[in-house]
């Protein structure tokens, strides 16, 4: 080996050496920050969690399930299940102090957080085999500067661990552990109803898979165990059905939907509030027409998300014969999934942001290969507060000009509630969309443009 040839050798050697040292200086930056952020919180590591106030509620004797297993308040205070409910009972009679029972929630949503980014970074490998490793540095850099991870733990809240169990069911689903992927999800929808938007869609495309369908037998073994399980617990009609109470509770009875609330957002809370001209002090909606607007979004829910499916076993043949048109293919789906959510569901919070994690990063897990995509992508990532310090972006925005715009007195929302009640994070979010389809608006023109591709599909069909 020559001199020169040493020496290009040193320097290509050099250069991954600042190049690591970099990378690791950048996710340092980043676990300090989020690490600060939970320590600086206004709640601290032993402040009172949100989920000691619903545990509260749900065990007190007015909300208390009688013999029948009914709510004596007719159920509309009973809002997270009876895995829950057995959780905090455990971990109440475990705890030798409140202080104790409260960092203990914390660490543990903490962990469990990490759990859920370490799915991520391995479906980033898998995702991207052989890509540049800066697209998987770049994920839990964003991971780590979540405001609704930071939110969540802060607050004690338990979207951190439906979060999980979705992301996990995603994870199982993708490597075919159909039976671990069900008994994750349907045990996610007993511990808070929320994650039972992803279980339908699946269910769906399972039974008109002939592939999948042992899917759906083992999700109906899940909901069947866990239902028994939760019987002793919560009684039969929020334990036993707590699913389908709760569906009944949100489209029969509008209390359940906190459509004046100052902390949600969405597309359904987007047309209620442009009835109002996005006024805070505006009087309370019919309860009547609330609930016609609650049953019209649920059936946009369940039509969006089972026409997702559709479309996706219409095309099963052409991603299913490969692993990584099988990852990019159910990436797509579970992100169509999650943007329907936010567009349909009626309850969408920062702290809802975590179980559709995956339809966040999607685009990063498919591949910015343009710069339109890598664009939408980081506008996306600004405006849901998973890029800077979300304190920065509310700083930046023009909050005051859309107080005066609605004519809200700047005194009725504060930062935080005006960046949600103005559907600021909706529009990251759409942006996030649009990044994700600009790159399958790609691979179809790139399929299209090859014969080879076109002819193999008409075959397989």
């Amino acid at each position: 080996m020559g001199p020169a040839e040493q020496v290009g050798l040193g320097g290509q050697a050099g250069r991954v050496g600042i190049s690591a040292w970099v990378v690791a200086a950048v996710l340092l930056a980043g676990a300090g920050r989020f690490a600060y952020s939970l320590t600086a919180s206004s709640q601290g590591w032993s402040g009172q969690t949100y989920m000691e106030l619903v545990y509260a509620i749900g065990d007190s004797p007015s909300v208390r399930a009688t013999a029948g297993g009914a709510a004596a308040s007719g159920g509309a205070e009973r809002r997270w299940g009876p895995l829950f409910a057995l959780m905090m009972r455990g971990a109440t009679r475990l705890s030798p102090s409140a202080t104790a029972l409260r960092v203990s929630l914390r660490l543990l949503l903490t962990l469990v957080y990490g759990a859920t980014v370490l799915l991520l970074y391995r479906l980033s490998l898998d995702a991207a085999p052989g890509a540049s490793a800066v697209r998987r540095y770049a994920l839990v850099f964003l991971c780590c500067q979540s405001t609704a991870a930071i939110y969540a733990i802060a607050n004690g809240m338990g979207e951190g661990i439906t979060a999980f169990g979705v992301v996990a069911h995603f994870y199982c689903f993708v490597r075919k552990r159909y039976a671990l992927a069900a008994v994750l999800i349907c045990g996610s929808i007993y511990f808070k109803l929320f994650p039972i938007v992803f279980l339908f869609p699946y269910v769906a495309f399972s039974l008109l898979s002939r592939d999948h369908r042992r899917y759906s037998l083992y999700v109906l073994m899940s909901l069947a165990g866990l239902a028994a399980i939760a019987v002793p617990v919560s009684g039969w009609t929020y334990g036993f059905f707590y699913p389908l109470s709760m569906v009944r509770d949100v489209l029969a009875d509008p209390r359940v939907i906190p459509v004046r609330s100052k902390e949600v957002f969405g597309l359904f809370f987007l047309v209620e509030r442009l009835t109002t001209s996005f006024a805070v002090a505006a009087p309370l909606p019919d309860p009547g027409a609330i609930r016609v607007l609650a049953r019209v979004f649920t059936a946009l829910l369940v039509v969006t998300t089972a026409a997702s499916a559709v479309v996706l076993k219409k095309y099963e043949r052409a991603w299913n014969d490969g692993a990584g048109k099988r990852r990019d293919a159910l990436l797509v789906f579970q992100s169509a999934i999650g943007l329907a959510i936010v567009s349909c569901s009626l309850d969408v919070s920062v702290a809802h942001l975590l179980p559709i994690m995956v339809s966040l990063y999607a685009p990063l897990l498919l591949g910015l290969e343009s710069a339109a995509a890598f664009v939408l992508f980081g506008a996306g990532m600004l405006l849901v507060g998973n890029l800077i310090p979300l304190s920065i972006v509310l700083h930046a925005l023009p909050l005051a000009w859309l107080d005066r715009l609605a004519g809200n007195v700047p005194a009725d929302l504060i930062p935080l509630e005006k960046f949600l009640w103005y559907q600021i994070p909706l529009a990251g979010v759409y942006c996030l969309g649009a990044a994700g389809l600009l790159h399958r608006c790609r691979d179809v023109k790139a399929w299209r443009r090859s014969p080879r591709a076109r002819y193999s599909h008409v075959m397989r069909t």
